[in-house]
């Protein structure tokens, strides 16, 4: 999933569970995942998590995956934003009911991607 095999992919993963005092082998418990060495993988950007690991960690330290993934969480709004616009592209002369409330769903969801990229770049 990520582009750049050589650079890991960021991840707070490591910073949350050292903040609590947990070692890998009880986070890797809470989670349900197979061992700690999922979570070295995880937290080493090795590995994407899977959506269930992500929503885990949400329940346990009370942030979202976008936060505690931020690049699994740019990787995967970067290829829907793409699939997006050309879904859009293909539905730019339609008339029907279906059609353009799609594309009123693909406008808003670009605009919360840009509006919170403009954020980021603030702080």
């Amino acid at each position: 999933m990520r582009k750049n095999k050589d650079k890991p992919a960021l991840c707070y993963l490591r910073t949350h569970r050292r903040n609590w005092g947990l070692t890998q082998k009880e986070l890797a418990k809470l989670v349900g995942t197979a061992s700690s060495v999922q979570i070295s993988r995880y937290e080493n950007g090795k590995r994407a998590p899977k959506i269930e690991v992500a929503l885990a960690c949400q329940v346990i330290f009370g942030v979202p995956p976008s936060i505690m993934f931020p690049d699994t969480y740019a990787l995967a709004e970067e290829e829907v934003m793409r699939n997006m616009y050309r879904m859009d592209e293909a539905l730019s002369n339609t008339i029907s009911l279906s059609g353009l409330r799609k594309r009123e769903l693909f406008t808003i969801a670009l605009k919360r991607a840009l509006d919170v990229s403009h954020s980021c770049k603030k702080v």
